[in-house]
């Protein structure tokens, strides 16, 4: 857990192959609500975010997503995105689908919570 954690400490550029993790901060407060960014692999850029809970569904993550996809865009020239998200887990898939990315894959069975197999499900976005 520390050695994922420090890996995204570093200054990023488009060439670098750890995450790009930004704090999503609320301008009023100054309070962090939670993380966005992605992993580049010089080819595709792999979304992610993660929200306090007392944060779900104020719409966020869509913001900080469509900002990271525009940013990564006209900065640095990435026109590849994935998405992945457990099967049933519909707030994300909303996000990824109001970000523009559409459900092109399922990978089955890939994880295992409580003795239930879920899928993943993976969204793509080409500019």
């Amino acid at each position: 857990m520390r050695q994922r954690f420090e890996q995204r400490l570093p200054p990023w550029n488009s060439n670098s192959r750890h995450p790009l993790c930004l704090a999503v901060i609320n301008n009023e407060t100054q309070q962090v609500l939670g993380v966005t960014g992605f992993t580049y692999d010089g080819i595709c850029a792999e979304l992610g975010y993660l929200f306090l809970p007392a944060y779900f569904g104020n719409g966020y993550a869509t913001e900080s997503l469509r900002a990271v996809i525009e940013w990564a865009w006209k900065e640095c020239g990435i026109t590849q995105y994935k998405g992945v998200v457990k099967r049933g887990n519909k707030g994300s898939e909303n996000v990824l689908s109001k970000c523009a990315l559409t459900h092109t894959d399922t990978i089955s069975q890939v994880h295992t919570i409580a003795n239930k197999l879920y899928d993943d499900l993976i969204y793509t976005l080409k500019l």
